[in-house]
């Protein structure tokens, strides 16, 4: 009986170190073929960041602009004088 103890002990711990190595060997390949979780794109725009796919208004309050993988792509209509009269009630 002692040596059906002493079998089943080793096939057990033979099983056990087998997984673990198994288990080692795929979390390596793993994590060498995926590296490390790529950082989101952002993009810096007249002193403010942008995620990716971001879309947001130009500096001149005119044009549309959108983050597109780190780099900042803006529409480039051109814009009318758009002061606003102080007191459009007032007439010359």
């Amino acid at each position: 009986m002692d040596e059906n103890k002493g079998k089943n002990f080793a096939i057990s711990l033979s099983i056990t170190l087998g997984t673990i190595v198994i288990g080692l060997i795929s979390y390596i390949i793993f994590t060498s073929t995926n590296t490390s979780v790529k950082e989101t794109l952002k993009c810096e725009y007249n002193g403010w960041a942008y995620s990716d796919k971001e879309i947001f208004e130009s500096a001149d309050k005119c044009n549309t602009c959108f983050c597109h993988t780190g780099e900042v792509i803006c529409t480039e209509e051109v814009c009318e004088n758009t002061q606003e009269i102080e007191n459009p009630s007032q007439k010359e």
